[in-house]
Protein backbone atom coordinates (compact mmCIF):
# COMPACT_ATOMS: atom_id res chain seq x y z
CA UNK A 1 0.00 0.00 0.00
CA UNK A 2 1.35 3.42 -0.97
CA UNK A 3 2.21 5.67 1.94
CA UNK A 4 -0.18 8.56 2.56
CA UNK A 5 0.47 11.88 4.26
CA UNK A 6 -1.43 13.16 7.29
CA UNK A 7 -1.13 16.71 8.61
CA UNK A 8 -1.23 16.80 12.42
CA UNK A 9 -2.07 20.21 13.90
CA UNK A 10 -0.89 20.26 17.51
CA UNK A 11 0.25 22.84 20.03
CA UNK A 12 2.26 20.42 22.18
CA UNK A 13 5.47 19.06 20.71
CA UNK A 14 9.01 18.60 22.05
CA UNK A 15 10.57 20.36 23.88
CA UNK A 16 7.17 20.55 25.58
CA UNK A 17 6.77 18.19 28.51
CA UNK A 18 3.68 17.17 30.42
CA UNK A 19 0.78 14.92 29.53
CA UNK A 20 -0.50 16.86 26.52
CA UNK A 21 2.44 16.04 24.27
CA UNK A 22 2.41 12.26 24.66
CA UNK A 23 -0.56 11.19 22.55
CA UNK A 24 0.47 12.63 19.19
CA UNK A 25 4.18 12.35 19.78
CA UNK A 26 3.63 8.59 20.02
CA UNK A 27 1.12 8.37 17.16
CA UNK A 28 3.56 10.26 14.92
CA UNK A 29 6.22 7.76 15.97
CA UNK A 30 4.21 4.68 14.98
CA UNK A 31 1.92 5.79 12.13
CA UNK A 32 4.67 5.28 9.50
CA UNK A 33 4.54 1.55 10.30
CA UNK A 34 0.95 1.64 9.08
CA UNK A 35 1.47 3.54 5.82
CA UNK A 36 0.84 7.05 7.10
CA UNK A 37 3.61 9.64 6.96
CA UNK A 38 3.03 12.39 9.56
CA UNK A 39 3.50 16.06 8.74
CA UNK A 40 3.36 17.87 12.07
CA UNK A 41 2.42 21.55 12.35
CA UNK A 42 3.55 23.07 15.66
CA UNK A 43 4.14 26.56 17.09
CA UNK A 44 7.50 28.24 16.92
CA UNK A 45 8.41 30.00 20.17
CA UNK A 46 5.60 28.53 22.26
CA UNK A 47 5.29 29.40 25.95
CA UNK A 48 5.15 25.81 27.24
CA UNK A 49 4.37 25.36 30.94
CA UNK A 50 6.74 22.38 31.26
CA UNK A 51 9.77 21.30 29.25
CA UNK A 52 11.15 17.81 28.61
CA UNK A 53 13.77 18.07 25.84
CA UNK A 54 14.48 14.33 26.09
CA UNK A 55 11.20 13.63 24.29
CA UNK A 56 12.89 14.77 21.08
CA UNK A 57 14.37 11.27 20.90
CA UNK A 58 10.89 9.99 19.99
CA UNK A 59 10.78 12.22 16.91
CA UNK A 60 12.09 10.40 13.86
CA UNK A 61 14.53 12.34 11.66
CA UNK A 62 12.15 11.46 8.82
CA UNK A 63 9.20 13.24 10.44
CA UNK A 64 8.34 16.41 8.56
CA UNK A 65 7.75 19.26 11.03
CA UNK A 66 6.27 22.57 9.91
CA UNK A 67 6.54 25.46 12.36
CA UNK A 68 4.57 28.67 12.56
CA UNK A 69 5.34 31.65 14.83
CA UNK A 70 2.89 32.11 17.68
CA UNK A 71 2.00 35.11 19.81
CA UNK A 72 0.87 34.18 23.31
CA UNK A 73 -0.14 36.61 26.06
CA UNK A 74 1.38 34.31 28.67
CA UNK A 75 4.06 36.76 29.82
CA UNK A 76 1.43 39.44 30.38
CA UNK A 77 -0.78 37.00 32.27
CA UNK A 78 2.20 35.90 34.36
CA UNK A 79 2.92 39.50 35.27
CA UNK A 80 -0.64 39.84 36.55
CA UNK A 81 -0.18 36.69 38.63
CA UNK A 82 -2.39 34.28 36.74
CA UNK A 83 0.45 32.14 35.49
CA UNK A 84 0.29 30.15 32.32
CA UNK A 85 -3.13 29.06 31.27
CA UNK A 86 -2.46 25.38 31.82
CA UNK A 87 -1.70 25.94 35.49
CA UNK A 88 -4.37 23.94 37.26
CA UNK A 89 -3.12 24.56 40.79
CA UNK A 90 -5.77 25.99 43.02
CA UNK A 91 -8.57 25.06 40.64
CA UNK A 92 -10.81 24.66 43.65
CA UNK A 93 -8.97 26.22 46.52
CA UNK A 94 -6.00 28.46 45.80
CA UNK A 95 -6.05 31.71 47.79
CA UNK A 96 -4.24 33.45 44.92
CA UNK A 97 -7.40 33.22 42.86
CA UNK A 98 -9.23 35.35 45.37
CA UNK A 99 -7.09 38.47 45.03
CA UNK A 100 -8.36 41.29 42.85
CA UNK A 101 -5.69 41.14 40.15
CA UNK A 102 -6.00 37.37 39.90
CA UNK A 103 -9.77 37.59 39.59
CA UNK A 104 -9.53 40.22 36.86
CA UNK A 105 -7.00 38.24 34.87
CA UNK A 106 -9.09 35.11 35.28
CA UNK A 107 -12.02 36.99 33.79
CA UNK A 108 -9.91 38.25 30.90
CA UNK A 109 -8.50 34.77 30.29
CA UNK A 110 -11.99 33.30 30.07
CA UNK A 111 -13.93 36.05 28.33
CA UNK A 112 -11.42 37.67 25.98
CA UNK A 113 -9.19 34.78 24.90
CA UNK A 114 -11.75 32.45 23.30
CA UNK A 115 -11.39 29.54 22.87
CA UNK A 116 -8.02 29.88 24.63
CA UNK A 117 -4.88 31.98 24.83
CA UNK A 118 -3.60 30.51 21.52
CA UNK A 119 -6.37 32.23 19.57
CA UNK A 120 -3.83 34.58 17.94
CA UNK A 121 -2.24 31.55 16.24
CA UNK A 122 -5.42 30.62 14.36
CA UNK A 123 -5.63 33.03 11.41
CA UNK A 124 -1.88 33.21 10.63
CA UNK A 125 -1.74 29.41 10.72
CA UNK A 126 -4.65 29.04 8.32
CA UNK A 127 -3.00 31.44 5.86
CA UNK A 128 0.36 29.73 6.22
CA UNK A 129 -0.99 26.20 5.88
CA UNK A 130 -3.20 26.99 2.90
CA UNK A 131 -0.04 27.96 1.02
CA UNK A 132 1.89 24.92 2.23
CA UNK A 133 -0.89 22.49 1.37
CA UNK A 134 -1.25 23.94 -2.11
CA UNK A 135 2.44 23.12 -2.64
CA UNK A 136 2.65 19.89 -0.61
CA UNK A 137 -0.78 18.20 -0.42
CA UNK A 138 -1.80 15.75 2.28
CA UNK A 139 -4.38 12.96 2.34
CA UNK A 140 -5.89 13.72 5.76
CA UNK A 141 -5.79 16.29 8.55
CA UNK A 142 -5.88 15.63 12.30
CA UNK A 143 -6.25 18.42 14.86
CA UNK A 144 -5.73 17.64 18.54
CA UNK A 145 -6.87 19.75 21.46
CA UNK A 146 -6.77 21.24 23.98
CA UNK A 147 -5.86 23.92 23.26
CA UNK A 148 -8.92 23.90 21.02
CA UNK A 149 -7.53 26.68 18.83
CA UNK A 150 -5.97 23.80 16.89
CA UNK A 151 -9.44 22.63 15.86
CA UNK A 152 -10.29 26.10 14.56
CA UNK A 153 -7.12 26.03 12.45
CA UNK A 154 -8.22 22.72 10.98
CA UNK A 155 -11.74 24.07 10.45
CA UNK A 156 -10.30 26.88 8.35
CA UNK A 157 -8.33 24.34 6.32
CA UNK A 158 -11.43 22.18 5.86
CA UNK A 159 -13.28 25.16 4.46
CA UNK A 160 -10.42 25.83 2.04
CA UNK A 161 -9.84 22.16 1.13
CA UNK A 162 -13.22 20.41 1.58
CA UNK A 163 -12.01 17.20 -0.07
CA UNK A 164 -9.35 16.54 2.56
CA UNK A 165 -10.79 14.36 5.35
CA UNK A 166 -10.45 15.89 8.81
CA UNK A 167 -10.38 14.16 12.20
CA UNK A 168 -10.91 16.33 15.29
CA UNK A 169 -9.13 14.57 18.16
CA UNK A 170 -10.37 15.65 21.60
CA UNK A 171 -7.96 14.69 24.38
CA UNK A 172 -10.34 16.45 26.81
CA UNK A 173 -13.86 17.89 26.57
CA UNK A 174 -14.26 21.50 25.49
CA UNK A 175 -17.26 23.67 26.37
CA UNK A 176 -17.95 22.07 29.75
CA UNK A 177 -14.40 21.33 30.87
CA UNK A 178 -14.03 22.00 34.59
CA UNK A 179 -11.33 24.66 34.37
CA UNK A 180 -13.67 26.97 32.46
CA UNK A 181 -15.57 27.40 35.73
CA UNK A 182 -12.48 29.14 37.14
CA UNK A 183 -12.72 31.88 34.53
CA UNK A 184 -16.10 33.39 35.48
CA UNK A 185 -17.46 33.03 31.97
CA UNK A 186 -20.34 35.25 30.97
CA UNK A 187 -23.33 33.61 29.31
CA UNK A 188 -22.14 35.08 26.01
CA UNK A 189 -18.64 33.63 26.39
CA UNK A 190 -20.01 30.21 27.31
CA UNK A 191 -22.24 30.37 24.23
CA UNK A 192 -19.22 31.23 22.06
CA UNK A 193 -17.39 28.12 23.27
CA UNK A 194 -20.41 25.96 22.55
CA UNK A 195 -20.91 27.50 19.10
CA UNK A 196 -17.26 26.92 18.16
CA UNK A 197 -17.45 23.35 19.43
CA UNK A 198 -20.63 22.66 17.43
CA UNK A 199 -19.07 24.06 14.27
CA UNK A 200 -15.99 21.85 14.66
CA UNK A 201 -18.13 18.77 15.26
CA UNK A 202 -20.38 19.61 12.31
CA UNK A 203 -17.55 20.00 9.79
CA UNK A 204 -15.12 17.32 10.98
CA UNK A 205 -15.42 13.99 9.17
CA UNK A 206 -14.73 12.14 12.42
CA UNK A 207 -14.56 13.14 16.07
CA UNK A 208 -12.22 11.05 18.25
CA UNK A 209 -12.54 11.03 22.03
CA UNK A 210 -10.19 9.52 24.61
CA UNK A 211 -13.00 8.48 26.98
CA UNK A 212 -16.39 7.13 25.84
CA UNK A 213 -18.54 9.51 27.91
CA UNK A 214 -16.75 12.53 26.45
CA UNK A 215 -18.87 11.94 23.35
CA UNK A 216 -21.98 12.96 25.30
CA UNK A 217 -20.37 16.32 26.02
CA UNK A 218 -18.89 16.87 22.56
CA UNK A 219 -21.36 15.15 20.21
CA UNK A 220 -24.41 15.61 22.41
CA UNK A 221 -25.07 11.85 22.46
CA UNK A 222 -23.40 8.56 23.42
CA UNK A 223 -21.19 6.70 20.98
CA UNK A 224 -23.03 4.11 18.90
CA UNK A 225 -21.99 0.86 17.26
CA UNK A 226 -20.53 1.65 13.83
CA UNK A 227 -20.86 5.34 14.63
CA UNK A 228 -20.57 7.49 11.52
CA UNK A 229 -19.11 10.44 13.45
CA UNK A 230 -17.69 9.54 16.86
CA UNK A 231 -14.85 7.13 17.68
CA UNK A 232 -13.17 6.16 20.95
CA UNK A 233 -9.41 5.72 20.63
CA UNK A 234 -7.91 5.80 24.13
CA UNK A 235 -4.53 6.91 25.30
CA UNK A 236 -2.00 4.19 26.01
CA UNK A 237 1.60 3.41 26.82
CA UNK A 238 4.74 2.93 24.76
CA UNK A 239 6.35 -0.44 25.44
CA UNK A 240 9.66 1.10 24.38
CA UNK A 241 9.53 3.42 27.40
CA UNK A 242 10.39 0.56 29.75
CA UNK A 243 7.35 0.02 31.97
CA UNK A 244 8.24 -3.65 32.49
CA UNK A 245 9.64 -2.95 35.96
CA UNK A 246 11.87 -4.92 38.26
CA UNK A 247 10.31 -6.17 41.49
CA UNK A 248 10.01 -3.60 44.27
CA UNK A 249 12.07 -4.18 47.44
CA UNK A 250 10.69 -6.87 49.75
CA UNK A 251 11.77 -5.10 52.93
CA UNK A 252 11.19 -1.60 54.23
CA UNK A 253 7.96 0.39 53.94
CA UNK A 254 5.29 -0.42 51.36
CA UNK A 255 5.66 2.46 48.90
CA UNK A 256 2.65 4.05 47.17
CA UNK A 257 3.65 6.14 44.14
CA UNK A 258 1.60 8.96 42.62
CA UNK A 259 2.74 10.44 39.29
CA UNK A 260 1.12 13.56 37.86
CA UNK A 261 -0.39 16.86 38.97
CA UNK A 262 -2.19 16.94 42.29
CA UNK A 263 -4.55 19.93 42.53
CA UNK A 264 -7.90 20.85 44.10
CA UNK A 265 -10.34 18.43 42.46
CA UNK A 266 -7.81 15.58 42.82
CA UNK A 267 -7.43 15.94 46.57
CA UNK A 268 -8.04 12.60 48.34
CA UNK A 269 -8.52 13.17 52.09
CA UNK A 270 -9.81 9.61 52.46
CA UNK A 271 -6.53 8.21 51.18
CA UNK A 272 -4.43 10.43 53.43
CA UNK A 273 -6.47 9.29 56.44
CA UNK A 274 -6.34 5.62 55.40
CA UNK A 275 -2.53 5.81 55.24
CA UNK A 276 -2.40 7.52 58.64
CA UNK A 277 -4.73 4.99 60.25
CA UNK A 278 -2.90 1.99 58.77
CA UNK A 279 0.44 3.20 60.08
CA UNK A 280 -1.01 3.98 63.53
CA UNK A 281 -2.35 0.48 64.17
CA UNK A 282 -0.23 -1.45 66.71
CA UNK A 283 -0.56 -4.63 64.65
CA UNK A 284 0.85 -3.03 61.48
CA UNK A 285 4.04 -4.81 60.47
CA UNK A 286 4.68 -2.90 57.26
CA UNK A 287 4.03 0.85 57.24
CA UNK A 288 2.94 2.74 54.15
CA UNK A 289 5.01 5.51 52.58
CA UNK A 290 3.48 7.84 49.97
CA UNK A 291 5.77 9.37 47.33
CA UNK A 292 4.39 12.11 45.06
CA UNK A 293 6.06 12.84 41.71
CA UNK A 294 4.99 15.76 39.54
CA UNK A 295 3.38 18.95 40.81
CA UNK A 296 1.67 19.55 44.14
CA UNK A 297 -0.90 22.23 44.97
CA UNK A 298 0.20 24.18 48.08
CA UNK A 299 -3.21 23.70 49.72
CA UNK A 300 -2.99 19.92 49.34
CA UNK A 301 0.57 19.97 50.60
CA UNK A 302 -0.63 21.75 53.73
CA UNK A 303 -3.37 19.15 54.21
CA UNK A 304 -0.86 16.33 53.86
CA UNK A 305 1.36 17.99 56.46
CA UNK A 306 -1.60 18.21 58.84
CA UNK A 307 -2.75 14.62 58.27
CA UNK A 308 0.41 12.55 57.87
CA UNK A 309 3.65 12.48 59.87
CA UNK A 310 6.69 13.51 57.89
CA UNK A 311 8.04 9.96 57.69
CA UNK A 312 4.84 8.73 55.96
CA UNK A 313 5.10 10.79 52.78
CA UNK A 314 7.49 12.67 50.52
CA UNK A 315 7.14 15.10 47.62
CA UNK A 316 9.82 14.19 45.07
CA UNK A 317 9.14 16.91 42.48
CA UNK A 318 8.98 16.55 38.73
CA UNK A 319 10.79 13.92 36.68
CA UNK A 320 11.33 13.69 32.94
CA UNK A 321 9.20 11.14 31.12
CA UNK A 322 12.13 8.84 30.44
CA UNK A 323 12.91 8.78 34.18
CA UNK A 324 9.38 7.79 35.22
CA UNK A 325 9.89 3.99 34.97
CA UNK A 326 13.00 4.24 37.17
CA UNK A 327 11.03 6.27 39.70
CA UNK A 328 8.22 3.70 39.62
CA UNK A 329 10.49 0.72 40.26
CA UNK A 330 10.71 1.14 44.08
CA UNK A 331 6.91 1.57 44.29
CA UNK A 332 4.89 -1.43 45.44
CA UNK A 333 1.58 0.10 44.28
CA UNK A 334 0.61 3.07 42.10
CA UNK A 335 -2.03 5.68 42.88
CA UNK A 336 -4.48 7.19 40.37
CA UNK A 337 -6.42 10.27 41.50
CA UNK A 338 -8.78 11.71 38.91
CA UNK A 339 -10.82 14.92 39.02
CA UNK A 340 -13.70 14.48 41.46
CA UNK A 341 -16.30 16.24 39.30
CA UNK A 342 -18.26 15.93 36.04
CA UNK A 343 -15.10 16.35 33.96
CA UNK A 344 -13.54 13.48 35.88
CA UNK A 345 -16.46 11.26 34.90
CA UNK A 346 -15.72 11.84 31.22
CA UNK A 347 -11.92 11.65 31.15
CA UNK A 348 -9.39 8.86 31.62
CA UNK A 349 -5.86 9.94 32.62
CA UNK A 350 -3.20 8.66 30.26
CA UNK A 351 -1.12 7.64 33.26
CA UNK A 352 -3.62 4.82 33.94
CA UNK A 353 -2.34 2.89 30.93
CA UNK A 354 1.30 3.28 31.92
CA UNK A 355 0.36 2.08 35.40
CA UNK A 356 -1.36 -0.97 33.89
CA UNK A 357 1.76 -1.80 31.89
CA UNK A 358 3.85 -2.03 35.07
CA UNK A 359 1.85 -4.92 36.50
CA UNK A 360 1.76 -3.19 39.89
CA UNK A 361 -1.36 -3.06 42.11
CA UNK A 362 -3.41 0.10 41.58
CA UNK A 363 -5.16 2.30 44.14
CA UNK A 364 -7.69 4.70 42.62
CA UNK A 365 -9.91 7.56 43.71
CA UNK A 366 -12.17 9.93 41.84
CA UNK A 367 -15.71 10.46 40.63
CA UNK A 368 -17.96 7.43 40.89
CA UNK A 369 -19.95 6.20 37.88
CA UNK A 370 -17.10 7.38 35.66
CA UNK A 371 -15.33 6.05 32.59
CA UNK A 372 -12.24 5.53 34.74
CA UNK A 373 -14.18 3.46 37.29
CA UNK A 374 -15.62 1.28 34.53
CA UNK A 375 -12.24 0.82 32.86
CA UNK A 376 -10.50 -0.06 36.12
CA UNK A 377 -13.31 -2.48 36.94
CA UNK A 378 -12.73 -4.26 33.63
CA UNK A 379 -9.08 -4.60 34.66
CA UNK A 380 -9.96 -6.02 38.08
CA UNK A 381 -9.36 -2.91 40.19
CA UNK A 382 -11.58 -0.71 42.35
CA UNK A 383 -12.15 3.05 42.52
CA UNK A 384 -13.63 4.86 45.50
CA UNK A 385 -14.71 8.39 46.35
CA UNK A 386 -12.12 10.86 47.57
CA UNK A 387 -13.53 10.98 51.13
CA UNK A 388 -13.98 7.19 51.43
CA UNK A 389 -11.52 6.13 54.14
CA UNK A 390 -12.84 2.57 54.18
CA UNK A 391 -12.75 2.26 50.41
CA UNK A 392 -9.12 3.35 50.28
CA UNK A 393 -8.28 1.10 53.25
CA UNK A 394 -9.77 -1.86 51.37
CA UNK A 395 -7.74 -1.03 48.26
CA UNK A 396 -4.59 -0.74 50.38
CA UNK A 397 -5.21 -4.20 51.82
CA UNK A 398 -5.73 -5.57 48.31
CA UNK A 399 -2.43 -3.99 47.23
CA UNK A 400 -0.60 -5.38 50.26
CA UNK A 401 -1.95 -8.81 49.29
CA UNK A 402 -0.49 -8.36 45.80
CA UNK A 403 -3.70 -7.95 43.80
CA UNK A 404 -2.57 -6.88 40.33
CA UNK A 405 -5.76 -7.21 38.30
CA UNK A 406 -6.33 -9.41 35.29
CA UNK A 407 -6.11 -7.13 32.25
CA UNK A 408 -3.76 -7.65 29.34
CA UNK A 409 -2.09 -4.31 28.61
CA UNK A 410 -1.12 -5.09 25.00
CA UNK A 411 -4.39 -3.68 23.61
CA UNK A 412 -3.29 -0.27 24.93
CA UNK A 413 0.21 -0.21 23.46
CA UNK A 414 0.83 2.97 21.47
CA UNK A 415 1.77 0.97 18.39
CA UNK A 416 -1.51 -0.98 18.50
CA UNK A 417 -3.47 2.24 18.93
CA UNK A 418 -1.58 3.83 16.02
CA UNK A 419 -2.73 0.90 13.89
CA UNK A 420 -6.29 1.60 15.06
CA UNK A 421 -5.90 5.24 14.08
CA UNK A 422 -4.44 4.33 10.70
CA UNK A 423 -7.46 2.12 10.00
CA UNK A 424 -9.74 5.04 10.83
CA UNK A 425 -7.82 7.32 8.47
CA UNK A 426 -7.94 4.72 5.69
CA UNK A 427 -11.74 4.51 5.96
CA UNK A 428 -12.22 8.21 5.34
CA UNK A 429 -13.16 9.54 1.93
CA UNK A 430 -9.88 10.02 0.05
CA UNK A 431 -8.84 13.39 -1.25
CA UNK A 432 -10.13 13.80 -4.78
CA UNK A 433 -8.10 16.80 -5.87
CA UNK A 434 -4.37 17.35 -5.43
Amino acid sequence: MAEKRVLIVTYYWPPSGGAGVQRWLKFAKYLPKHNWSPVVYVPEGAHYPALDPGLQSDVSPDTEVWRGPIFEPASWLDALKLGRSQNRFGSSSSPSRKNKSGGFVQWVRGNVFIPDARMFWIRPSIRRLKKRLAEAPVDAIVSTGPPHSTHLIALGLKQAFPDIPWVADFRDPWSDMDYLDDFNLTARSRAQHKAMERKVVEHADRVVVTAPSAAVSILGRPLQDNDSKGVWIPNGYDAADGFDLEDAPEDGPFVLGFFGSLYGSRNAPGLWRAIRDHNARPETTRPLHLVLYGALDPAIRAELERTLPSDAWRFAGSVSHDAVPRAMSPCHALVILQNNNETGRRTIPGKAFEYLATGRPLIAGGALDSDLERLLGSWGFDLCGMEDDKGFAHQIQQALAGRTGHASPERFQREALAHEYSELLHTLKPQTTH
